[in-house]
């Protein structure tokens, strides 16, 4: 019940995806269009007025760009996310039928093994080829998270968080920008 709901909050990614690349297109517009009439726009806002349009308009920009990157991120974990539970899957069914056929030829043999899946060994020969610092963040995660059922669907929440975030902060960048543009233009 709990992962439905998660897996359906994650598809809040995607609008806000749009709404900051749609800002972010604006933001590059307005700002494009400032600097290419520079001339005229500085005597409207002042040297000074100009200048805290510009760090502005820059800081939304960085802000929708870093939302961005988080979307990217976001999609890329989904991807691969719902291609591994295929796989899995899969490669469970296989592994489920050998176990049977294992399980039987003891069971006549009179011998005790054992066969589930170990995903501490799974996830170390995953790990084996990552640069050192991915392991450790894999590690420190499953550690962290360790009996949580809810454990893969801790990054992607936490990635929309940060994605919303980010789009929020350009969102007030950019209003602020028309604030102080406005401010300036009416030499207050």
């Amino acid at each position: 019940m709990v992962s439905s709901m998660f897996e359906a909050a994650v598809v809040a990614s995607e609008p806000i995806d749009s709404f900051s690349t749609w800002l972010l297109l604006g933001t590059a517009t307005v700002g494009g269009f400032i600097i290419s009439n520079a001339d005229k726009v500085i005597p409207l806002l002042t040297k000074t007025g100009f200048v805290t349009a510009g760090i502005l308009l820059v800081l939304s920009c960085v802000f929708g760009v870093l939302s961005k990157a988080l979307a990217l991120r976001m999609k890329v974990m989904k991807e691969t996310g719902a291609r591994v539970k295929a796989t899995f899957l899969e490669h469970l069914a296989k592994y489920e039928e050998e176990e049977a056929k294992i399980e039987e030829g003891a069971k006549f043999w009179g011998i005790t093994i054992q066969t589930g899946v170990r995903m501490d060994r799974i996830l170390e020969e995953f790990y084996k080829p990552l640069p050192a610092w991915a392991r450790w963040l894999g590690r420190r995660h499953m550690e962290k998270n360790k009996g949580n059922p809810q454990i893969q669907y801790l990054p992607l929440i936490k990635t929309m968080n940060g994605q919303g975030m980010f789009a929020f902060v350009q969102v007030l960048l950019f209003i602020a920008f028309l604030g102080a543009a406005f401010i300036f233009a009416a030499g207050v």
